[in-house]
Order: structure tokens, then sequence, then C-alpha cells
């Protein structure tokens, strides 16, 4: 049995290192897609109320810092990536 030759090893890696670029692009643009269909997602600290409960006094609250009592915050992806 014969060894292949180098040529067609490297041909092999070519064409499996494109195929992943390819899949590497396509999932980029789809995370993009949805970044831009949807960027917000509900704020942890307060659950999505805008309100947060004061750690001292019980009965009353506040607007969440954070999210700035809309209940939504924007995902880390539009943050990074700079997309409105």
């Amino acid at each position: 049995m014969t060894s292949p030759s180098i040529l067609t090893t490297l041909a092999t890696i070519a064409v499996c290192l494109t195929a992943l670029a390819m899949l590497a692009l396509i999932l980029l643009a789809s995370y993009r897609v949805s970044l831009k269909r949807h960027p917000y997602t509900q704020c942890r600290p307060c659950q999505g109320t805008g309100q947060r409960r004061s750690r001292l006094f019980a009965h009353s609250f506040g607007y969440c810092p954070d999210c700035t009592g809309t209940g939504r915050r924007t995902r880390l992806g539009v943050r990074l990536l700079n997309i409105r």
C-alpha cells in the first residue's frame, strides 16, 4: 500500500479549511442578522420589570439603574459589534 502524495494531502487540507471558513462566515452572518432583528434582552438584575427592591426597606422600590427602568438591555454582541 502506498501513501498518498503530498499534493493530495495538501489539497485535502485546503478543502477542509475552505469548508470550515465558509461555515464560520455563515454562522457569523446569521448571528449578525439575529442581533439586528433582536438587539435587546431582558435585564437580569430586575428580571425585566424595570424596578428593583430596596435592600434596606423591603416595601420600597425604585427604577433599575442598569436598564434605566425599561426592563431591557442591549445584547453583548450589539455592544461589541456596534450594531444599530
